[in-house]
């Protein structure tokens, strides 16, 4: 629902510009067509379009700045495409035939850009859209990362063409809705007129600059600690930049916004990657905790056992809302000692006054290990902060995820803040996942794709035009594996699209 909202506000300033547009048309025709060409803006039915012809030069200029690698890279490019292909095809068909139980997997497909992901042991392809699967609040991010690689592609087939004697008319944008798409409008008749190889070339390129895009990228993006180490610590703890109303982790022995985390329970944490790993060992193992007899005979507050609607033993006073049963799991190796089996005891003081962890392994250095008796959809959490006391929460992992925002990037001064890092990170993500998508989806065989053109290309070699002489063969030929490549593209982009439209209306 908050998509819909967000899609008719968007509509709703589309229509104000059509509505100006046309005003000042009819009001102000001859200074206004005057603007518009000088600036090479058009207003059309919820799209706006830029055109220009000032990077003419400039894309000359970098074609010529380095011939021999650039011919060299893009030939290696059409081998990649051609490779990547029938990749891609099988990818589209094989995720038009799976149907997903369940929402799961990184890859993304929207606006032209697809993404792969690998969900047990089959592949499928997501469409991400803001305020469904896609977050709202990072929507800038979402067109920035296809405004770049849209660049990114189109700077591609200039590249390339201009390498190739292909004079460019002109460089632009489409912004659809709040899609950004860039453009290169190329001499058509003399790229046709290209040998196969060179055509290739420019066709390919494209392609190929969206795969390097995501290569780089994806290395910067790991790259990114090492490069912010100077002003962040890394691989050391996570920093708490947010907490939602209404969390059950706040409050005065609760977090707090700035918090430094430096583990749960054993489980040390030095990135995200860790902080996720830790929550869940806490669910997947319970924890255990030495302490000494003394410290149970000193604190032991049970009262008559009884059992539980769900099965657990319960040996603590009902009011009492800061103790807990806890078993003693007896160690063979140990002296006899007497103790009874199961004792109600504060948790805040267990966890104080404790020698060391025991779940892994039921053995203490010193003293007796004690598990304490709760559901298993619930645990204990002992989040210990940098210079400040830890938090003891009885809860879910899952009420962490939820409503407490990390970064894995803690300053080291007051003059930067993890939003920064985070941002940089999160923006090299987008471009990664929509440069692979964008090198996927148009090297399909597809009506309005770059694959339709390498297809018809391909079809004009010499290899094939032996076989099949008649251009109307070939034509027949490349024109059958174009609607079939489309037919696949649009039954898989339908399913999708209404998969999501049907979550964000009913979930």
């Amino acid at each position: 629902m908050e998509f819909l909202v967000f899609l008719g506000v968007v509509v709703a300033v589309y229509g104000v510009l059509l509505f100006f547009d046309n005003f000042f048309k009819s009001c102000m025709h001859h200074p206004y067509e005057a603007f518009l060409r000088g600036t090479g803006l058009t207003v059309k039915f919820l799209r706006l379009q830029w055109h220009t012809t000032a990077l003419n030069r400039s894309i000359v200029k970098w074609s010529t700045a380095y011939p021999k690698l650039l011919d060299l890279s893009f030939g290696l490019g059409v081998y990649i495409s051609i490779i990547l292909m029938p990749l891609a095809s099988f990818l589209i068909i094989a995720s038009t035939f799976h149907t997903k139980s369940g929402h799961g997997g990184k890859g993304s497909e929207g606006a032209g850009s697809s993404g792969v992901a690998g969900v047990k042991e089959s592949v499928s392809l997501d469409l991400l859209i803001p305020g469904v699967n896609l977050p709202l609040n990072e929507i800038g991010y979402y067109v920035a990362a296809l405004a770049i690689n849209s660049v990114v592609h189109e700077l591609g087939h200039g590249l390339a063409a201009v390498l190739e004697d292909i004079p460019i008319k002109g460089f632009g944008f489409h912004v659809m809705l709040i899609i950004p798409m860039a453009y290169t409008q190329l001499d058509s008749d003399q790229l046709n007129g290209l040998r196969t190889w060179k055509r290739l070339k420019v066709l390919c390129a494209g392609i190929w600059h969206n795969l390097v895009l995501a290569a780089c990228a994806y290395l910067l993006f790991m790259a990114t600690p090492a490069m912010l180490s100077a002003v962040y610590r890394v691989n050391d703890a996570v920093m708490v930049t947010g907490i939602k109303d209404g969390s059950p982790l706040l409050g005065t022995r609760g977090l707090e916004q700035g918090d430094i985390i430096t583990s749960i329970n054993s489980c040390d944490i030095r990135n995200e990657g860790s902080w996720y790993g830790c929550l869940l060992e806490t669910l997947h193992s319970q924890p255990s905790y030495c302490i000494s007899p003394d410290f149970v005979h000193l604190n032991d507050e049970s009262v008559p056992i009884s059992h539980k609607s769900d099965g657990l033993i319960e040996c603590c006073n009902a009011e009492n809302k800061a103790s807990n049963c806890f078993e003693y799991m007896e160690d063979i190796n140990a002296e006899d000692v007497a103790l009874p089996q199961h004792m109600c005891l504060n948790i805040r003081k267990v966890i104080e006054n404790s020698f060391a962890y025991c779940h892994h392994q039921p053995t203490c250095p010193e003293g007796h290990c004690f598990k304490p008796m709760i559901n298993n959809f619930t645990t204990i959490m002992q989040i210990r902060r940098d210079r400040k006391p830890d938090v003891i929460y009885i809860g879910h992992p899952a009420d962490l995820t939820r409503t407490i925002r990390i970064s894995q990037f803690v300053p080291k001064t007051g003059l930067f803040q993890p939003g920064f890092a985070d941002a940089i990170q999160l923006l090299l993500k987008y471009v990664t996942v929509f440069a692979l998508g964008l090198a996927v989806i148009n090297v399909i065989p597809c009506f309005g794709f770059d694959g339709q053109h390498i297809v018809a290309t391909l079809l004009a070699n010499g290899l094939v035009t032996s076989r099949v002489p008649q251009k109307s063969k070939r034509d027949v030929i490349a024109l059958c594996v174009n609607i079939v490549g489309t037919l696949f593209v649009f039954i898989l982009l339908t399913k999708v699209f209404w998969q999501m439209i049907f979550r964000a209306l009913w979930e």
